[in-house]
């Protein structure tokens, strides 16, 4: 339905958001880790500062600055249900930056989500909005744009609307397929491990119930990247046993991607197989299956006719078949997952151990875990690190972690710290922290990485690295908590200074200020604050 309606809208109301030809350096839909790809990549020449228009009548609704890995971002809202947001743009058009500049000077802060009423700044399809840039988590100067329907922020395919503008009559590409026996419950030649295989051989021999799995990619005319497929559909004996349509997914869904996509598999080899059944906990709306949730039962001694069909948003496909002979055989037993350290799937989880709690809601967990908890010794810690599992296992959203410190002198200098390795020298990842009679909670959503409390009294450091007024840089970084905030005034009187890609430099040209130039010795002063609200005021004379 998405597919035959985005067709209807795209032919009678988008337009481009580039005055170059579409080409994509990434599609919608492709699985990352933690998230699959919102939007699509627009190639813009490898360069920045190329125009960006809007695809459709309607409004801006909203200005993102340095968040979320936005960098800078702008979201036209469009009247026809959806919303445009064009992602790691360099500049905005000269009405949006007015609007975005005096929120920054009302509310004293850079980094920012704005929210537009509608009709306050109104735009046409075609309409300079932006700049395109390389800001905040792009590895290149390219264009991000998604579409999400407005109302419930579900992310939708932008090929829906732009399909006009690109060219594709590229099948996608079906290498492999993996098996996944149920564990005591299947086995595939001969084996209850999970293994891949290519489509060449034809004919394999499976008992009990398997899942199974596909690598494939798309690709366009005339562009050698890699993309995310559309459609995956497997049959077995002419019935659909399972279908993915990769259009629609909500956005607090964004991590079940790491159970569709063998996130494991992933690790070792950073190639994902994208599973053509459901484990118990994931609830993916563009995943549909049966009552056996898309697990094939080689119950009879037969064969077993199994179809793969892959096709991309403009109807190319790729159909690979290969034959399955049903052979009994024994199926190797296996231990529940049983005891007080397992975390269930389907219900809600809290669970104490050696001094730490965990709350984590089952509807975070694609399937019921085996935990392995264990104490580590972490340098510059206020009490013992945890970790719950020897290999990486990351939640949907955020769970809960409280680590018992006993009764302290100013808790509210103590937090909750985690690091993917106990030792690794590298910064520690703040995970809140709030303290109620002896423990310390924060937040968590790997099991693998270890957590641990940690106490900073310790102010932000403010450092010069140049005092010219047309160039104003400073260094602010904190070792600790991390920064929450900062300010900066000239003679009292608040002046915004920037961040980049690098977060710990600010910067400033007071020529774009309100501050009215005197050339005369002016005193700046810098405030800033961590996440435990420790303050470190900066001060300098400067001459403007």
């Amino acid at each position: 339905m998405y597919f035959v309606l985005g067709l209807l809208l795209s032919v009678l109301s988008f337009g481009s958001p580039v005055h170059i030809p579409v080409q994509l350096a990434g599609n919608f839909g492709e699985p990352r880790p933690h998230h699959f790809h919102g939007g699509i990549d627009v190639k813009t020449d490898r360069e920045v500062n190329l125009g960006i228009y809007s695809i459709a009548d309607g409004y801006v609704s909203r200005a993102v600055v340095e968040k979320y890995g936005y960098g800078q971002a702008i979201v036209v809202t469009h009247p026809n249900g959806y919303s445009s947001y064009y992602v790691h743009i360099n500049r905005f058009a000269p009405q949006v930056e007015a609007a975005i500049r005096r929120w920054q000077y009302r509310h004293r802060q850079f980094a920012a989500d704005i929210a537009f009423r509608p009709g306050e700044i109104p735009v046409v399809k075609g309409q300079l909005i932006a700049l395109s840039g390389n800001r905040g988590a792009s590895q290149g100067p390219h264009l991000h744009l998604e579409v999400h329907e407005t109302r419930s922020n579900k992310m939708m395919d932008p090929l829906m609307f732009l399909h006009p503008f690109v060219k594709d009559k590229t099948p996608p590409a079906v290498y492999a397929f993996k098996t996944y026996p149920q564990p005591g419950e299947g086995v595939f030649q001969h084996s209850p491990d999970s293994r891949i295989f290519t489509f060449d051989k034809g004919h394999f021999q499976a008992w009990g119930k398997v899942g199974f799995g596909v690598r494939a990619y798309d690709h366009m005319d005339s562009v050698y990247n890699n993309y995310g497929v559309r459609f995956i559909r497997l049959y077995c004996d002419g019935k659909l046993v399972f279908s993915s349509d990769a259009n629609g997914i909500p956005v607090e869904s964004n991590r079940m991607v790491n159970s569709w996509g063998d996130y494991n598999h992933y690790l070792n080899g950073r190639l994902w197989f994208l599973k053509s059944f459901l484990e118990p906990g994931n609830s993916l709306p563009i995943l549909k299956t049966g009552k056996d949730r898309g697990i094939v039962n080689f119950n009879q001694k037969r064969d077993y006719h199994l179809r793969y069909v892959v096709s991309d948003a403009f109807g190319n496909q790729t159909v690979k078949s290969f034959v399955v002979r049903g052979e009994p055989e024994a199926i190797p037993k296996v231990s529940p997952v049983q005891g007080p350290l397992v975390l269930r799937w389907n219900r809600h989880n809290q669970i104490e151990w050696e001094g730490v709690r965990l709350d984590i809601p089952g509807q975070l967990l694609p399937h019921d875990y085996q935990m392995q908890p264990k104490r580590i010794l972490t340098g510059g810690a206020k009490s013992v690190g945890y970790s719950f599992s020897r290999r990486s296992f990351p939640l949907f959203a955020y769970g809960r972690v409280s680590i018992n410190i006993g009764k302290v002198a100013n808790p509210g200098k103590f937090y909750v710290a985690s690091r993917i390795s106990p030792n690794d020298g590298g910064s520690a990842r703040y995970c809140g922290g709030e303290y109620s009679n002896g423990w310390l909670t924060g937040k968590m959503r790997e099991l693998c990485e270890t957590y641990y409390a940690c106490y900073d009294n310790e102010a932000p450091v403010i450092s010069k690295i140049n005092l010219d007024p047309r160039h104003l840089f400073l260094r602010i970084k904190d070792e600790g908590s991390g920064i929450k905030g900062y300010e900066a005034y000239i003679d009292n009187q608040f002046v915004l200074f920037e961040q980049g890609k690098n977060k710990d430099i600010v910067f400033c040209d007071l020529g774009r200020t309100p501050v009215i130039p005197r050339k005369a010795i002016r005193m700046l002063r810098v405030v800033a604050t961590d996440n435990r609200d420790n303050r470190r005021v900066f001060t300098a004379q400067i001459k403007y």
